[in-house]
């Protein structure tokens, strides 16, 4: 069998619950079947909507590269040039099977082009993105958990989703692919220790002047900022020095730049562009940090001094790169001028965006009724989902399959649990500051590694950092999937702190094949996944009666134990492509008997 699985994006730059699970279907899959992967991904260097084509142990893999660039609200779920690209994967690689595992990022007129082509469709649901357009999670920053669905709500959540605010998201998403493989910390969004300047007017942030997606720190002579920076174990401050366009023909002086690190000079340039034409171009500066906490210097001045007219001088892209573990700022962050477009600059009407909603709803619906079969993981989503609008009669119960090597089920958890750990993406709607500030009513010896990306959201793991009061919490980074059963045979309890409605977040499943007791919050497919034992739950959002399950945990002897032993067996990934195998068998049948009859 020819199994083609579309997916929006993948490993290794994407490691959550649908990408890990779907490499390790794939793979398995591959033992028995041709079986290739089609995804996007963000390549700021690579023309938009380019193929890409390579293997990963044994499975064809497809990225197509999505830089973006939408403007407008049905380009997010939508888009006739991705459709093109797809044709191509589905001319080149033949399926029998289509598995879509999620089509963020793609398109969903993928779907009809299978049904027009007589490819079967099997859809798993990994989250609510047919109803929910804000990432398919059902949840708001600022607005909350989304308990029912409501249009003039959802309006305001996506409201950001249409013209410049769309546009600003996609630079934002471009910047953190060109520099993933960094651990940056930009200084335009951080706000100064110190700043002077001869007019408060003469400092300020610069989003557009300087080139497409760059941003600057504009600093009019004499002028200085400041930064306190913090980099574990030393790194180095980067930024170009220009002077802005309008100054090259204009009386007045050059400008001298330079960068001292805790009071001592350690770089520095001047550019003259009213006198040399070189200097018109942009030069960079950089400069080596120490380990540990630093004071960052950045001054302007005018050359000569007193020839300060038309001296427009700015810091662009400015930023500290740390070696392996990021950099933090002492000061807090600024609110992005990037970010604040996304998150609704530019607003269209409520009514406006309502209308778009519902548009989208209907297409999704329509969606449901062209796929020929629905998995979903947890029996609460399916019930979402079907009330949303898909057809019940498609929608099957299916939890997902795991691998398992490398895991044991732990002997030797200790009386009493004082080890804890969370492993996931460091995100609001993941909960863990509920988390942090539960584990303040710790005693002094329990311990909380928080094992996440930093760089998906800076500001909030920024904000969890400060929330860390208890001596015992650790911020370790992102744990790859290979090292999570290392990494759950080390700790005596797993907290799933979810402060949305979670499908069968894949942690679970692990800390169950790893014999460690779960804390979770009671929503979703967690109450589900506990119900018959292997846990506790505590109400979501309270952080007391977490600190009160943590407790308990630390504090009653062998309970930790007690409840691992009642963790229900988890299906093997083997077991799991056995049962896709039927689900696909039935389907092609089905299909087969329909053209004969035809």
């Amino acid at each position: 069998m020819r199994i083609l699985h579309v997916l929006h994006d993948f490993l290794p730059n994407h490691v959550a619950g649908v990408e890990v699970y779907t490499d390790q279907l794939a793979r398995r899959q591959a033992h028995e079947h041709a079986v290739a992967l089609l995804f996007s991904e963000v390549v700021p260097e690579a023309p938009d909507f380019t193929l890409r084509r390579g293997w990963r142990e044994g499975v064809r893999t497809y990225e197509l590269v999505n830089n973006q660039r939408q403007r407008r609200f049905e380009e997010t779920y939508r888009s006739p040039a991705i459709d093109r690209r797809a044709r191509e994967v589905l001319d080149e690689f033949r399926p029998d099977l289509v598995h879509v595992q999620h089509l963020l990022n793609l398109s969903i007129d993928l779907v009809p082009e299978l049904r027009r082509r007589g490819i079967p469709v099997v859809m798993t649901l990994h989250d609510q993105w047919l109803a929910c357009a804000n990432g398919g999670q059902r949840f708001h920053r600022e607005l909350g958990r989304c308990d029912v669905l409501d249009a003039g709500r959802c309006a305001r959540c996506t409201a950001h989703l249409n013209g410049v605010g769309l546009g600003a998201r996609g630079i934002l998403r471009r910047r953190a692919a060109a520099r993933r493989a960094e651990d940056v910390l930009e200084l335009v969004d951080v706000r100064p220790a110190a700043a002077q300047a001869p007019r408060s007017e003469f400092l300020y942030l610069d989003p557009h002047s300087y080139g497409p997606g760059r941003r600057a720190w504009v600093a009019h002579p004499p002028a200085r900022l400041e930064f306190r920076v913090e980099t574990e174990r030393g790194g180095s401050f980067a930024a170009e020095v220009a002077m802005h366009p309008t100054t090259f023909e204009a009386e007045g002086g050059g400008v001298r730049f330079s960068v001292s690190v805790d009071g001592e000079l350690r770089a520095e340039h001047t550019l003259d562009p009213k006198r040399r034409a070189a200097d018109r171009a942009p030069a960079g500066l950089r400069v080596e940090l120490p380990p540990g906490a630093s004071r960052l210097e950045l001054r302007t001045d005018a050359v000569p001094p007193e020839r300060n007219d038309h001296c427009t001088a700015a810091w662009v892209d400015p930023r500290v790169v740390a070696s392996g573990v990021p950099p933090r700022a002492a000061t807090p962050a600024l609110g992005r001028a990037l970010a604040g477009l996304a998150r609704g600059a530019l607003r269209l009407s409520a009514s406006a965006q309502e209308r778009r909603v519902r548009s989208r709803w209907e297409a999704m619906r329509a969606l449901g009724r062209e796929v020929d079969l629905f998995l979903s993981p947890s029996r609460y989503l399916a019930a979402e989902l079907v009330r949303f609008g898909l057809p019940a009669e498609r929608v099957r119960h299916c939890d997902y399959g795991f691998a398992t090597e490398g895991y044991a089920r732990r002997a030797d958890l200790p009386e009493r649990c004082r080890r804890f750990a969370f492993v996931g993406s460091l995100v609001r709607h993941k909960g863990v500051h509920v988390l942090l500030e539960a584990f303040r009513a710790m005693p002094a010896d329990a311990t909380l590694d928080v094992h996440g990306p930093l760089h998906y959201d800076p500001a909030y793991a920024e904000a969890l950092r400060r929330l860390a009061a208890h001596p015992g919490i650790r911020f370790a980074g992102a744990a790859a999937p290979e090292c999570v059963p290392r990494l759950l045979a080390g700790v005596d309890g797993l907290v799933v702190p979810s402060i949305w409605q979670e499908n069968s977040p894949l942690t679970v499943h692990e800390a169950f094949l790893a014999g460690v007791p779960v804390v979770a919050s009671r929503l979703g497919g967690h109450a589900e996944l506990l119900a018959d034992g292997g846990g506790l739950l505590y109400e979501a959002d309270d952080p007391a009666d977490l600190a009160a399950k943590l407790r308990r945990l630390y504090a009653e002897p062998g309970l930790g134990r007690r409840l691992a032993a009642t963790a229900p067996p988890v299906k093997t990934m083997p077991d799991h492509a056995a049962e896709l195998h039927d689900f696909y068998d039935r389907l092609l049948a089905a299909r087969g008997s329909a053209r004969a009859r035809a």
